[in-house]
């Protein structure tokens, strides 16, 4: 009888120690998850705080339209203006003298840094100028 009971302990012991190497196994692969997913979530910090510090500093759509403001001649309307994701700013300005509008913007470097898209005709007699450029 206590041969049985010592291969009865035995095979405790064995599957006690099998059972933990699997466990361990286990943890191992759900550690290593666990790991790969805090550096993705670390990349993606990473990358928003990038993203963040390049928006901040770009100086503000208020700052660019009081250049404009400044430096254009009378006479011009501003027709929209918007800011896209990578930075870029996009004016539509109403005027009687693309010309005009030109050189008033080239003279400051800031507003230097706009490029013209296009012009259309307008019914009131104005041209809309188009123009688009980073500011960053």
């Amino acid at each position: 009888m206590t041969i049985s009971w010592c291969l009865l302990a035995c095979a405790v012991a064995m599957i006690a120690i099998i059972a933990g190497a699997l466990v361990e196994r286990g943890a191992v692969r759900s550690a290593g998850a666990a790991w790969a997913s805090r550096a993705e979530a670390g990349s993606y910090d990473r990358e928003r705080a990038v993203a963040v510090a390049q928006a901040m500093s770009l100086p503000p759509l208020d700052a660019v339209l009081a250049a404009v403001r400044a430096h254009v001649p009378p006479g011009i309307r501003l027709a929209e203006a918007s800011r896209g994701e990578d930075g870029t700013i996009s004016l539509s300005i109403d005027t009687t003298d693309p010309d005009a509008l030109r050189a008033a913007l080239s003279s400051d470097s800031l507003l230097g840094r706009l490029h013209e898209r296009g012009q259309e005709a307008r019914d009131d007699g104005t041209i809309r100028v188009r123009l688009t450029g980073e500011m960053g």
